[in-house]
């Protein structure tokens, strides 16, 4: 009959089994995620730059017409100005044509720049939207090794997984939690080998953090199979392999 120890050593073996399947998985996974959101993110400047491209060119289509208004407001003024009959009114209209002389001037100057900044942002514009196509061609390529992956894992990792969850169920729930709690700490790793130094001396160590244990701990492993021994400095849980059960006389 397996006792806790035979167990855990099983499920352990299963744990590391599964996790090693789904590593690559894991991996390509995690790139295809991270691959799109970048290419979310120059989606989302490609639409700001959008934006700004249609702001820069409503603005200066506004620009434009006030120009053209202008130009026409000159053009009354003038047509006036060859009717006048006092010098007075000829000066104050000459003023004002002036004065919207000027202001056209400025108008059509700011109108200028926002043209050439409209011709700056359809370049960055451009060289997005090849970012973009170029983006979504790595994460096609992404999505396509995650497939892949998954073909190849397929019904094995279902099978092993379905194998380890049941190894599972066979060990007490405190020791299956703090199982689980020890493989999340130390990426699988959730029980250690114990390593013989010295059997003349009765020196120890543990295989996981490679620190001292008292021979008392190693004792506990075969006068107490049924129980769970842990490190006393790394908290894993500690096991014999079979070259040191051998050699302690223990038979399996």
């Amino acid at each position: 009959m397996s006792t806790l120890q035979d167990k855990l050593y099983a499920l352990f073996l299963l744990d590391k089994q599964v996790r090693g399947m789904r590593t690559r998985l894991d991996a390509a996974e995690h790139r295809r995620t991270a691959l799109q959101g970048k290419l979310e993110q120059y989606n989302q400047q490609r639409h700001e730059l959008s934006d700004q491209v249609k702001h820069a060119q409503a603005h200066a289509s506004t620009l434009e017409h006030q120009s053209d208004d202008m130009e026409n407001r000159i053009t009354d003024l003038r047509d006036k100005m060859t009717k006048v009959t006092s010098n007075k009114e000829y000066s104050a209209l000459l003023l004002e044509v002036n004065t919207l002389k000027v202001d056209k001037g400025k108008i059509e100057e700011q109108a200028l720049e926002l043209l050439t900044q409209v011709d700056d942002l359809k370049e960055r514009l451009d060289a997005m939207s090849q970012q973009i196509t170029e983006q979504q061609r790595l994460v096609n390529g992404a999505a396509g090794e995650v497939k892949q992956h998954e073909s190849e894992v397929g019904d094995k990792l279902s099978e092993v997984t379905a194998e380890r969850d049941e190894a599972a169920q066979q060990v007490p729930l405190d020791v299956r939690t703090a199982f689980t709690r020890l493989a999340e700490n130390y990426e699988g790793e959730a029980m250690a080998v114990v390593i013989e130094e010295n059997r003349r001396k009765l020196e120890y160590n543990c295989g996981g953090c490679f620190m001292s244990i008292p021979v008392e701990r190693v004792n506990l492993l075969f006068s107490r199979p049924d129980e769970a021994t842990i490190c006393p400095n790394c908290g894993r849980l500690m096991y014999l392999d079979q070259e040191l059960k051998a050699g302690l006389g223990i038979k399996s």
